[in-house]
């Protein structure tokens, strides 16, 4: 009876040093958590009631936007950070602007990554509104971390930080920028992108603490990449979906759900980074104080190590 109680702690210790290490308080090494509050106080304001697209919240996120790309030091993608685009919505034609900046090679390449998250919400009034800090000033705080760190430390492949408009609708913005991609003049073209990465809901962690990614299993190279990203920091992961959130049966298809699924239809390797979906999603009640700041820094912190990963760790997606 010893023997066999000594085999099963042996071979359960043998399982834990196999399986990644977890850290619900992962340590931070330089995301600014002040910094990534300022900027979803911000978004979340109530003069930019809801950045509804198409509203003069949308316009003055936009404004926002570019000054924290000028200020980061990304580049205007094709000479401009504004990028306008025409979709049908309710039988109506309506206009929205993708923001773009770039941070070229230090090296001139041909490879590029791409960093996407939507700036739009729901839209509301001064009165009452919909701040969607969860969804989605999260995933925005989240890029300019990335980009800010990009730009400091430099690149090795060229990257494009996309803030994207008219997520909520239908993936328009993301749409657009596929459109765009698939012109034969513009760089980087849709055979150069190696890796799209969509910030979409990184706010709000339920009780596991993790952040969870969908699009791993399509890499032939997915251990390596998830122990890359857990390295540092050993932020908690999780590549499955919760079946139900809060209680609910709430079920959402997660390919279709969010910017990387007009990117997935051209392509473009992917890997979409988000929390599940819980009570204040959707809701006035989405608001900067239900979030976990850290929980962003360390999800940006991880979500760097793929900015500068191995190229050849990259290939072989399917």
């Amino acid at each position: 009876m010893l023997r066999l109680l000594w085999l099963i702690f042996s071979l359960s210790l043998i399982g834990c040093s196999a399986s990644p290490s977890c850290n619900k308080t992962p340590q931070l090494s330089w995301a600014n958590t002040s910094t990534i509050a300022n900027d979803i106080n911000t978004l979340t304001s109530a003069e930019m009631a809801g950045r509804k697209t198409g509203s003069q919240g949308a316009a003055l996120a936009r404004q926002f936007l570019i000054q924290r790309f000028q200020q980061i030091g990304l580049e205007p993608w094709q000479g401009q950070y504004q990028h306008p685009f025409s979709y049908q919505s309710s039988f109506r034609d309506k206009i929205g602007i993708n923001i773009i900046g770039v941070i070229p090679a230090e090296i001139p390449s041909d490879k590029w990554r791409l960093v996407i998250a939507h700036y739009d919400h729901l839209g509301g009034n001064s009165r009452r509104y919909y701040p969607g800090a969860d969804d989605n000033a999260s995933g925005i705080a989240g890029l300019l971390q990335l980009a800010n760190q990009a730009a400091a430390q430099g690149t090795k492949v060229n990257l494009l930080f996309v803030a994207s408009d008219a997520e909520e609708p239908g993936l328009y913005g993301a749409y657009a920028l596929t459109e765009q991609l698939a012109l034969t003049s513009t760089t980087p073209q849709i055979q150069q992108l190696e890796l799209a990465i969509n910030l979409d809901m990184i706010g709000r962690p339920n009780r596991t603490k993790a952040i969870y990614i969908e699009g791993l299993r399509r890499f032939s190279s997915a251990t390596k990449i998830r122990h890359t990203l857990t390295q540092k920091n050993q932020l908690c992961i999780r590549t499955q979906q919760p079946k139900s959130f809060d209680g609910s049966t709430l079920s959402i298809d997660y390919l279709r759900a969010s910017d990387h699924y007009p990117l997935h239809k051209v392509g473009i390797p992917w890997l979409y980074f988000g929390v599940p979906a819980h009570k204040d999603y959707h809701q006035p009640s989405d608001t900067l104080d239900r979030l976990n700041i850290n929980f962003i820094a360390a999800v940006s912190e991880s979500v760097y190590q793929l900015l500068k990963i191995d190229t050849l760790l990259l290939q072989n997606s399917h």
